[in-house]
């Protein structure tokens, strides 16, 4: 009886002992030497590689300093531990070169702090007693490395796209001078005529990029070497050769640019549009990569809704000639709409490729490996199968294609799906064939100094180009139409686009990263039985096998007890 309460207070302790260990163990690794281990299969509470890379440029101490009103109520009371988490990892990935203050507004002293940081209160709604209220917190975290400061005025509920946040304002703080350039000079829609929007939303949302407006001046300027990349979107009159052939010499010098245009000129309202043929001339410098914008419209089935002005006043109704890219539609390994459910489409115009020109890819990281001889093509968006085609000069009435859909749509004749979005990357060749001072048309036809580029890019400096058949994704006033469940897709497609010209591989990297719950795959019901009657009789049958397993070995072990 003895020998058995001194085995049990023995194995007791040394179960104890083991679990202090353990304790102490995680608690010092957290804690002290900032390591944790990352179990989940997606790494969502480890830092993406690309912040790890942005970290490791640190040459200097950056300082950090959050300012939290503790105890904040439900929705948002494990934020701080949330945050707490995060920034340690920052912390631990830094090398040294993070450190991290937390300030606790609790008193009048350390709220004044706050203020001197220029921290504000802000508004955060909660729910109490099964009310919702509105309480005044501090949430706001401040950087300073070497003379840049910058700040984080409100942390989302939820910590939710803190890390794209935090990466990329270090990045600003790195590389403040992140400019995309719009091209002007052809009534194109920019950020000053046609996104009155964008300037705050960068701000808000941390951004690090400025925008500058790009006017070649005939073609007489070049494209300036120190933009990121070069946005064409919308424009409405001729873009002369020798601006075309300036765009050309840029590609071919690995530089990046996005076209948004569509192959028709769309005026009136959004519910009676008139269309006819474009002049913007894009179509000179596309075709010369293989990529030909068709003069057309497409019609979906699958459209967005809108809330546009109709006889009655405003309304929200389907307008069939705002394409909704989404399902199988959408690429979404390609980083412009990467994990996007889908984009808007207004007005776009499907793109004929000639595909033997280039390898097909699903993303940049593939092509990398299957596309070495030949640039690689990168299908982005396709409308669906039950879209239609609208030729050459007409005008559509809404309204009237809402009463008459299942004739239109029901029809026989071509249907989708066509591609209205693709990116070439790569060695592309010279959209201008014998590019060079000596080369006919290298003036562009007006007797000025010629244009020399590049007979192709290179895979050490490759083009890269991104057209989409679409030139008012990103107008007011169209996003106006299709924001009513809050802030469009085509908004957060804009800025992946940032990233995709400046080929910034790190806030890449970061948005790449999930932190949503994995979809549900779709099993069969043999499997579901499989489970259901597993759970419900087969588990218990375990337990039973291995109870009457261990109680037979029990009354072994007394028989073998010897007096």
């Amino acid at each position: 009886m003895e020998r058995r309460s001194q085995a049990r207070v023995e194995s007791g302790a040394f179960v104890f002992i083991v679990a202090a260990a353990l304790i102490v163990l995680n608690v010092l690794a957290v804690k002290v030497f900032h390591v944790r281990v990352d179990l989940t299969k997606r790494r969502i509470y480890s830092l993406s590689e690309g912040t790890k890379r942005t970290l490791g440029r640190l040459n200097d101490n950056l300082t950090v300093t959050v300012y939290w009103t503790p105890n904040q109520p439900a929705p948002a009371h494990n934020d701080e531990r949330l945050l707490r988490e995060q920034l340690d990892e920052y912390v631990a990935a830094s090398r040294g070169h993070v450190e991290l203050n937390w300030v606790t507004t609790d008193n009048d002293e350390r709220k004044r702090a706050a203020e001197s940081a220029q921290c504000s209160k802000r508004v955060l709604q909660t729910l109490r007693e099964g009310q919702a209220q509105a309480v005044e917190v501090y949430r706001c975290i401040t950087f300073s490395y070497l003379r840049s400061n910058e700040r984080i005025d409100f942390v989302n509920p939820n910590i939710e796209g803190l890390e794209y946040e935090v990466t990329s304002l270090i990045k600003k703080i790195l590389d403040p001078e992140r400019t995309i350039g719009f091209l002007t000079g052809h009534s194109e829609a920019t950020p000053d005529t046609a996104m009155p929007y964008l300037s705050q939303l960068m701000t808000q949302m941390h951004v690090g990029y400025t925008t500058r407006n790009v006017d070649l001046h005939g073609g007489e300027d070049e494209i300036p070497a120190d933009i990121k990349g070069l946005i064409i979107n919308n424009p409405t009159s001729a873009i002369s050769e020798r601006e075309l052939r300036r765009i050309n010499a840029y590609l071919m010098r690995g530089g990046s640019v996005a076209v948004f245009a569509s192959g028709v000129n769309v005026t009136g309202t959004d519910t009676r549009p008139t269309a006819a043929t474009a002049e913007h001339n894009l179509g000179q410098l596309l075709s010369g990569y293989g990529i030909t914008l068709r003069p057309n419209l497409v019609i979906d089935a699958r459209a967005s809704d809108a809330v546009a002005e109709i006889e009655q006043g405003r309304a929200r109704i389907r307008l069939f000639t705002f394409p909704a890219i989404t399902d199988d539609g959408i690429n979404q390994y390609h980083s412009s709409v990467f994990r996007l459910p889908g984009i808007v489409t207004p007005f776009v115009s499907s793109l004929d490729v000639d595909r033997s020109r280039y390898c097909d890819a699903r993303d940049e990281e593939e092509a990398k490996t299957k596309c070495t001889t030949r640039p690689a093509l990168i299908t982005i968006g396709r409308t669906s199968e039950v879209s239609l085609l609208q030729q050459g000069s007409f005008e559509i009435d809404a309204i009237d294609l809402i009463m008459r859909r299942q004739t239109v749509f029901g029809r026989g004749g071509p249907h989708g799906p066509y591609t209205v979005a693709v990116a070439a990357v790569g060695a592309l060749p010279s959209a201008f064939q014998g590019d060079g001072a000596n080369a006919p048309g290298a003036d562009g036809g007006v007797g000025g100094s010629p244009i020399t580029a590049p007979s192709a890019a290179t895979r050490e400096r490759p083009a890269r180009l991104l057209v989409v058949g679409s030139g008012k994704m990103f107008s007011i006033d169209q996003l106006r139409e299709i924001a009513f469940q809050g802030m469009p897709t085509n908004v957060q497609m804009l800025f992946n686009v940032f990233d995709w010209l400046s080929q910034d591989s790190d806030l890449l990297a970061v948005r790449a990263k999930s932190v949503q719950p994995p979809e549900l795959s779709v099993t069969s019901d043999t499997k579901k039985n499989v489970f259901k009657w597993g759970s419900v009789v087969g588990l218990p049958a375990l337990v039973g096998i291995l109870g009457w397993f261990l109680m037979g070995l029990r009354a072994r072990r007394r028989a073998e007890i010897k007096l």
